[in-house]
């Protein structure tokens, strides 16, 4: 009888970190695992202490060359027999009661495919926060991953009927681009609490190439923005993610590449597939009401935008009297 799940659990030179991160996966309090370890070819002693472990649910293999990590979890997902996939690093450690908790969630909520948690960082204690819900956490993908890989725990179901796996030119940022393709046949969660303790190193993949890591996330979110039709050269991956992070100043060519950005999105089938047109149409009220109760200098052209653009109802959402707003753009008005 198959495992009800599969941990992916790739090794290379972790000897440091290992028997740690090991004894807190096989301490869990949900027992009924494989805990698929691939040593990636280590020439440090990785593998003796990997042989020291006599745990049945244990399944080893060993790789004379470096493949890379990407082949290492391919080849894993391939051989995973269980329901649902977790991951796990080398050199991070598992709270007893994690699996636990992710399991009781997607079997309880048959929509969702991806279940993350938030995360603990070892040598500070700082906690690492994403949002929860399946919609904040869609638009977050301009920001940056919304789930952290090593605290993934997958439905299995999602990735083999959709033939899904990791893409080898996302090299680094492999776990952000198979989320959002992912995203597109179930929803996401993260579980708010912290149950992975996460340790940051100069060894460690991301670390040490943080440069080709960010080449490779912005490849993967220029992919991501092509699919869902923006294909506008104004609307770049710096002025969406300032935008929802209202870092943007509130003037006239602002608020007008916000405006297309959403009406672009509400224009585009993979864009109201992917994010929803009620969670479009609700972020562009949230997003250009701000815009409107900040904005600096009033003008003109500001009118004759809000005029074609939902002039009463964005108003009324900001709680703005149209008289006054009128009377400010045709006087120019400054605000101090």
């Amino acid at each position: 009888m198959n495992p009800e799940i599969s941990v992916i659990l790739p090794v290379y030179n972790a000897a440091t970190y290992l028997r740690e991160a090991l004894d807190s996966v096989l301490q869990q309090t949900y027992a009924d695992f494989e805990l698929l370890v691939y040593d990636d070819g280590s020439v440090d002693e990785s593998r003796q202490i990997l042989d020291s472990y006599n745990d049945p649910r244990i399944i080893r293999h060993y790789s004379d060359e470096n493949q890379g990590l990407i082949k290492v979890l391919n080849t894993s997902l391939a051989h995973a027999k269980g329901k649902y996939i977790a991951r796990m690093d080398a050199d991070d450690i598992c709270l007893p009661d994690r699996f636990e908790k992710q399991r009781a969630f997607l079997n309880q909520h048959s929509e969702y495919g991806i279940c993350g948690t938030q995360l603990k960082l070892i040598h500070n204690g700082q906690d690492i926060k994403r949002p929860c819900d399946d919609n904040a956490l869609r638009w977050w993908f301009f920001k940056g991953s919304p789930l952290a890989h090593p605290s993934v725990m997958i439905r299995a179901s999602v990735i083999h009927q959709n033939q899904l796996r990791f893409d080898e030119t996302a090299y680094v940022a492999e776990d952000f681009d198979l989320w959002w393709r992912m995203a597109f046949y179930c929803k996401m969660y993260n579980l708010d609490e912290a149950l992975l303790l996460y340790r940051i190193h100069p060894n460690q993949e991301s670390s040490a190439k943080a440069a080709i890591q960010a080449q490779s996330h912005a490849k993967s979110l220029e992919k991501l923005m092509q699919f869902i039709g923006l294909n506008n050269r104004a609307l770049t991956a710096e002025f969406i993610e300032h935008l929802l992070s209202k870092d943007l100043p509130s003037d006239y060519s602002n608020i007008s590449k916000s405006l297309l950005f959403f009406d672009s999105l509400l224009k585009a089938e993979n864009a109201c597939r992917f994010f929803g047109k009620q969670s479009i149409e609700e972020e562009r009220l949230h997003q250009i009401v701000y815009q409107l109760q900040t904005i600096k200098k009033f003008n003109i052209l500001l009118l004759k935008l809000f005029l074609n653009n939902g002039f009463i109802k964005l108003l009324q959402a900001a709680k703005i009297q149209a008289p006054i707003f009128i009377f400010k753009c045709l006087l120019q008005w400054k605000t101090r």
